[in-house]
């Protein structure tokens, strides 16, 4: 995508700095777009329901899933490794500079001040 750096119109209008689709861009990502559409529309049309002739009890169904794990999931291992403890990486102390915190501040009057202009240059 080109880059059009910022310009100003005829009549005075500032226009920013943009990216702009190359010419036929748009109408090609919308051809793509159907493509893309009709193969996955296309490629979903070959969807078992688990009604046809299967290998299952005789009757024509498919066999349903089987389970294959007793709950609760126990481990062999049930003595935890216990995890190191972290250690310290050094032995001296490390200083960091404190930070002075100053108060903010405070203003000077309590009456709001309006620089405006009373017509006798004060």
């Amino acid at each position: 995508m080109p880059y059009i750096q910022p310009y100003t119109k005829a009549d005075g209008t500032y226009v920013r700095g943009h990216y702009r689709w190359a010419a036929g861009a748009r109408h090609e990502m919308a051809l793509l777009a159907v493509a893309v559409v009709a193969i996955v529309g296309i490629g979903n049309g070959n969807i078992s329901t688990g009604t046809g002739t299967g290998t299952g009890t005789g009757n024509g169904q498919t066999p349903r899933p089987q389970k294959t794990a007793t709950h609760p999931i126990t481990f062999a291992d049930n003595d935890r490794a216990v995890k190191p403890r972290p250690r310290k990486s050094v032995t001296y102390p490390i200083r960091f500079p404190k930070v002075e915190r100053k108060p903010a501040p405070r203003r000077s009057v309590s009456y709001p001040i309006r620089f405006e202009t009373s017509g006798n240059g004060q």
